[in-house]
């Protein structure tokens, strides 16, 4: 029987609006907070933000060893037929999560001053390394707990917290950058992060079934095994994101990467619809994994929603561009040519993302793992060439993933085509 998506008793449709209404809240305030942001710090030390913020980042993505995704699905398995793994499953994955992440902060701390000067080529940023270096375990920790909460199907609870922590990171972030520059940014983000824990860990522990821990090494061997793939993915997504930053800065200077940063932080309020219905669609695709229609109907529903809510904003941004561009002030020159370009990469993402979830709800990880290593390193090579026909770091940048992202688009959607049609 076909998903009726519009019907409000769809309970893909529930999820995808409290998901997307939590976040509409959460990301619009996080974008006006980065414009802010960037008015008061200015193109340069916005380029200095950036890169901290950006390894950080990277690193938590490292260090969560892919358990957000993983605990989604084995939790959306596990919910209805066995539900007293429900609280070995969190305990196991957040003894991995803390365990990883700490060894990786402690490690960043001892070597800060080697990463100011040799990494990030700034020596003054040596006391920032440091000190946000507590982010990795705030943000991998708040990875595993979204992923957790989408596997208990809580979209509407995700919502509120979502709409809380957004008002309270636009009120931190702006005020603090506004009284201290970059050091009140980055106590800003550390705030906010560890009140996301405080909050995500309360409501889980809230809606477990009552604690019944044993040991079960079957499943645990299975989590592992399940997110080796993931992890080597986000680990190469990660490199990869840090290691555009950093080449921005080598090639050029933080002031193209302030420009780079500007232009995608668009993107990723276009693609926010996108990004959290990942959960959504995991959750569900891996529900119905066994039923081949079902599956199918879930993918092509998601499929027209992901193009009909990233399209629409792809073309607003297109038309006032103009306006959009002069919100960043006059150090961003050239930003208005930069978003006509970056943007429509959002498509071509927003596509190759449902398609993901779906590759990873057929236990097809270490597939996806050999596309998005050939991707990655197929745009940083682009960029490389760019760089040498004498182009800007931020336009060789920008330009490298859109052509990427839509040549991966195309093989993701080939090959998953191909095996479903010789099953």
């Amino acid at each position: 029987m076909k998903l009726k998506f519009f019907d409000i008793k769809n309970k893909l449709f529930a999820d995808s609006f409290w998901a997307l209404l939590g976040n509409v809240i959460y990301k619009g305030l996080l974008l006006l907070s980065g414009i802010i942001i960037a008015r008061i710090l200015g193109k340069d030390i916005f380029g200095e933000f950036s890169i901290i913020k950006s390894t950080f980042v990277s690193l938590a993505l490292l260090s969560s060893f892919g358990l957000g995704y993983t605990v989604t699905k084995f939790i959306s398995d596990y919910k209805e037929r066995k539900p007293d793994k429900l609280h070995g499953i969190f305990f196991y994955s957040q003894k991995i999560v803390l365990i990883l992440s700490s060894v990786v902060c402690l490690i960043v701390i001892l070597n800060s001053q080697k990463i100011a000067v040799n990494i990030l080529e700034n020596s003054s940023l040596e006391y920032f390394v440091k000190y946000a270096s507590v982010l990795i375990i705030l943000n991998c920790l708040n990875l595993l707990y979204v992923g957790f909460l989408a596997g208990l199907g809580l979209f509407k609870k995700m919502a509120k917290i979502n709409a809380t922590i957004g008002l309270i990171a636009f009120v931190l972030l702006t005020s603090l950058t506004y009284f201290f520059g970059i050091k009140g940014a980055l106590l800003a983000l550390a705030i906010v992060q560890l009140i996301n824990v405080v909050i995500n860990y309360i409501v889980i522990k809230k809606n477990l079934p009552k604690p019944l821990y044993k040991k079960d090494l079957k499943t645990q061997q299975s989590i592992v095994k399940y997110s080796i793939p993931i992890a080597l993915q986000e680990a190469v997504y990660a490199s990869i994101s840090w290691l555009v930053s950093y080449l921005i800065i080598y090639y050029s200077s933080y002031g193209e990467l302030g420009l780079y940063t500007a232009a995608i932080q668009l993107n990723a309020i276009i693609l926010f619809i996108p990004g959290i219905l990942r959960n959504v669609v995991l959750s569900h695709l891996s529900g119905v994994s066994n039923n081949k229609l079902e599956h199918n109907n879930v993918l092509n529903t998601i499929l027209k929603l992901n193009i009909i809510v990233t399209l629409i904003p792809c073309l607003l941004i297109f038309v006032f561009n103009h306006y959009v561009s002069n919100l960043y002030g006059e150090t961003f020159i050239g930003l208005e040519r930069l978003i006509r370009l970056a943007i429509f990469t959002t498509v071509f993402i927003s596509i190759s993302n449902v398609y993901a979830q779906a590759y990873m709800s057929k236990n097809l990880n270490w597939t996806m793992f050999g596309f998005r290593l050939v991707r990655d390193l197929g745009k940083i090579l682009l960029f490389v060439i760019l760089i040498n026909l004498e182009m800007k770091g931020s336009e060789a940048m920008v330009i490298s993933h859109l052509i990427l992202a839509g040549v991966f688009m195309v093989i993701m959607m080939s090959y998953y085509k191909y095996k479903e049609s010789r099953t």
